[in-house]
């Protein structure tokens, strides 16, 4: 399916970087992955390094996304971070995004997840379908529409990963499962698929700048040259913050028994004193 795969003119392995994940119609290859279940290794950018450029060579027709390492290529991804290559159409694509990157405060772990209102990696919800290394929107939806199919067929797609495996649909599951993707598309996934996921706390804001794809007459090589580049290292940067902690309220209400009431913790103390002091 690949073939003469380079990230910054530096040649490798296609199979050893590009790892299998999960999807909702069967298997995906991604590069740069977190969501594989095996032994993982990223590819870092820095100054030194510049821009990542990743090209290699698409055999037959797919789907190429760009998302960030804990993302999954799922039906709630941006639809414009997706496009269809097909081989016999055009043979040089070329994808060019940009990246914005996400920074939270360390204040910010020590708070409970429903006051920060977003999941770290290591933040799995404790569920038996959720199957994934790390935490992820996409992974959790994902995560819910495979429940969902589970609640009305009791059982899962034989294409979705093997870790789903004791739980394969048979002839029956099957066409349980062709009625219930028809509803789904007749009604809106929308108003049946219930959003009760969070967002990642740490996934960066990826836009697509520029697309093109070309036939080239003088190319004689079998398949898409296909180019995905980062335009620039990212030049902006969100930082979460917490604002305020339970000391900070604490301070707050202390500072506003003092200024209006002239009482302090130390005084409060002191009337328990007067009340339970033994009388001589």
């Amino acid at each position: 399916m690949l073939s003469e795969c380079r990230y910054n003119d530096v040649v490798f392995p296609c199979c050893d970087y590009f790892r299998e994940v999960d999807s909702e119609h069967g298997p995906c290859f991604s590069f740069n992955t977190l969501q594989h279940k095996g032994e993982n290794s990223l590819f870092e950018l820095n100054r030194t390094t510049g821009p990542g450029v990743l090209m290699f060579r698409l055999l037959s027709d797919a789907e190429i996304s760009i998302h960030s390492p804990e993302e999954l290529s799922t039906y709630f991804l941006d639809g414009k971070l997706k496009e269809i290559v097909h081989t016999f159409i055009e043979n040089h694509v070329s994808f060019l995004f940009s990246v914005v990157e996400i920074v939270n405060g360390e204040q910010l772990r020590a708070e409970p997840i429903e006051v920060r209102q977003c999941r770290y990696l290591h933040e799995i919800p404790d569920d038996p379908l959720h199957t994934y290394p790390v935490y992820s929107y996409g992974a959790c939806r994902l995560a819910e529409t495979t429940k969902e199919f589970y609640q009305q067929c009791g059982c899962v797609h034989p294409v979705r990963d093997l870790t789903y495996k004791n739980s394969y649909c048979n002839y029956s599951g099957i066409t349980c499962w062709n009625l219930y993707e028809g509803q789904k598309e007749k009604i809106g996934a929308e108003k049946i698929t219930k959003d009760n996921c969070l967002p990642s706390c740490v996934e960066s804001e990826l836009k697509t700048i520029h697309y093109s794809k070309r036939w080239e007459k003088d190319e004689d090589t079998v398949g898409t040259l296909v180019e995905v580049k980062m335009a620039s290292l990212p030049t902006l940067r969100y930082q979460r913050n917490l604002l305020r902690d339970q000391l900070d309220l604490v301070v707050a209400v202390g500072g506003i028994g003092g200024l209006f009431f002239s009482a302090s913790v130390l005084s409060l103390l002191e009337v328990f004193y007067l009340i339970f002091r033994p009388m001589y």
